[in-house]
């Protein structure tokens, strides 16, 4: 697609906050942001924009990361749901099931977190959060949720409407070497963390969430968005040979054909 033709909103890295700002300015499309003097994008935007609209004009800043990522600082997992809730349950089981999704990623690279960060964000978009920091390192998310569980009872209103719930594990260590302790407890994380192993093995095999906590059974059992938004498009429910739901390969499609 050809900048003139490229909304500014489906510029990778520019927001809807951003791009909101931008059309106030007469700044539409990719072309328009391209062309606009250096001197206003330094004056008005973050040094982010500002290596957004150099890449736009053909010169390289961004470092091109052609191999997978393998080590992580922190893992962030957010979802919004549609409609808002404000049913207690509900809500948690959302952000139960982030934190599984969290945990099953820092997992993956032999990972886990000192900290976690959860918040939740209302239907008129204003946040509430708060930070817990572990004793020791953790990536089993029944740890987490119940530590967390009242801390979430602190920040959730009820009869607030809520769109969406975000975790973020922090400060993450190499979750190789176990250390004993003298009543037992690092005995029963390490028997978890084997029946974590076997789940993780069963989800490679038959699906990313074949299996689940009870907490998050809400969350699994309702779709994540209603109505028109929670429609999957053709190109999700035409598979090629091979393809899986949350697998596909990277061929456009227009008028139900591939090209």
């Amino acid at each position: 697609m050809y900048l003139k033709a490229l909304p500014i909103e489906k510029v990778w890295g520019i927001g809807p906050q951003t791009s909101a700002y931008l059309k106030k300015q007469g700044i539409v499309t990719a072309l328009q942001f391209a062309r606009t003097s250096e001197r206003w994008v330094r004056q008005h935007l973050s040094k982010t924009f500002y290596e957004i609209w150099q890449e736009l004009n053909g010169n390289c800043v961004l470092e091109l990361a052609t191999k997978e990522k393998t080590s992580y600082a922190s893992v962030q997992k957010v979802k919004t749901f549609t409609p808002p809730s404000s049913d207690r349950n509900f809500v948690l089981a959302q952000l139960s099931k982030n934190i599984e999704n969290a945990c099953m990623k820092v997992r993956r690279y032999s990972l886990a977190a000192r900290s976690v960060i959860i918040f939740l964000k209302t239907q008129d978009f204003r946040y509430v959060g708060t930070e817990l920091k572990f004793v020791r390192r953790t990536a089993l998310p029944n740890e987490i949720i119940q530590a967390l569980t009242p801390a979430f009872d602190e920040l959730f209103s009820p009869g607030t409407p809520y769109r969406a719930t975000g975790v973020v594990l922090g400060k993450l260590e190499e979750d190789t070497v176990v250390q004993l302790d003298l009543f037992g407890g690092t005995l029963q994380t390490i028997k978890l963390k084997r029946l974590f192993a076997a789940v993780d093995h069963i989800r490679e095999r038959s699906g990313k969430h074949t299996l689940f906590l009870g907490s998050s059974f809400l969350a699994h059992r309702a779709a994540q968005h209603a109505g028109e938004r929670g429609d999957n498009p053709q190109r999700k429910t035409t598979l090629l040979k091979g393809e899986t739901a949350r697998r596909r390969l990277a061929i456009p499609m227009f008028l139900g054909k591939f090209v």
